[in-house]
């Protein structure tokens, strides 16, 4: 298991005071980077061997969010490798110890040249056994996103510099906000971004998009705390899902 210690910056905070949701996605993908660092797996390395870490799925549930100057810490371990994934399984911790929250996120090694998925069972790395623990999380697994896109999307999203990561596409957390700014929009009556604070969200991924590429945004709500996004592009590709529920 890796540890990493953090604190809440300012303006690292939603408009609530707690650490905003896209920078403790942000936070949990620099933890599991500088934990494969450790362990000899981390992006440099295996970018020299032509290859790339692509984050496949993304889950976190917060009991709460830090708040403001608030410290935290972010325990990680890997918890499975299979076929072409892994499992990164995350706590977070205030400073004296309590669970605040938990995530899960799932990777695939690909090859830069052929973009398929490398068979990290046949990779012979004795740095992905080194991660590896036996712990698990309290939480529930994925759960499913059966949403189409019928009808007219609920917003329109054009793919802009700001959303771009260093590999030229949007940056996996960029639409983990995109999604959540967009129930907020199209459920005003029922969210309001001050009292009605996401407790779950789940991403998961499906293909890539670039500058200028224009993205349909379509929700549905499932319960009056449990709601569904499809990103698709615009010939109705679906590029990602989401799931969140709110307090």
């Amino acid at each position: 298991m890796d540890s990493f210690s953090f604190h809440v910056e300012p303006f690292s905070e939603d408009l609530t005071g707690r650490l905003s949701w896209g920078v403790m996605g942000n936070t949990l993908l620099r933890v599991a980077e500088k934990a494969a660092i450790r362990h000899g797996f981390g992006f440099s390395t295996v970018h020299e061997q032509n290859a790339a870490w692509v984050l496949s799925r993304l889950l976190i549930e917060m009991e709460r969010m830090p708040q403001s100057g608030e410290a935290f810490q972010v325990d990680t371990w890997v918890s499975r490798i299979y076929r072409q994934f892994t499992d990164r399984l995350y706590r977070i911790s205030d400073a004296q110890g309590n669970t605040l929250g938990h995530a899960h996120s799932v990777w695939a090694l690909i090859n830069l040249d052929t973009r398929l998925p490398i068979n990290l069972e046949e990779i012979d790395n004795p740095g992905f056994h080194a991660a590896m623990d036996t712990g698990t999380i309290p939480i529930d697994g994925f759960s499913r996103n059966k949403l189409r896109p019928q009808g007219s999307p609920q917003r329109e999203i054009e793919v802009v510099q700001s959303d771009l990561d260093i590999n030229g596409h949007v940056n996996s957390i960029r639409y983990m906000q995109m999604a959540i700014d967009s129930l907020y929009l199209a459920y005003g009556d029922a969210l309001s971004p001050r009292t009605n604070i996401p407790t779950r969200v789940e991403m998961t991924y499906a293909a890539e998009t670039f500058y200028g590429d224009k993205l349909s945004v379509f929700t549905e709500a499932v319960s009056a705390h449990d709601y569904h996004v499809l990103l698709t592009r615009a010939d109705a590709t679906p590029v990602v899902r989401a799931v969140a529920k709110f307090l």
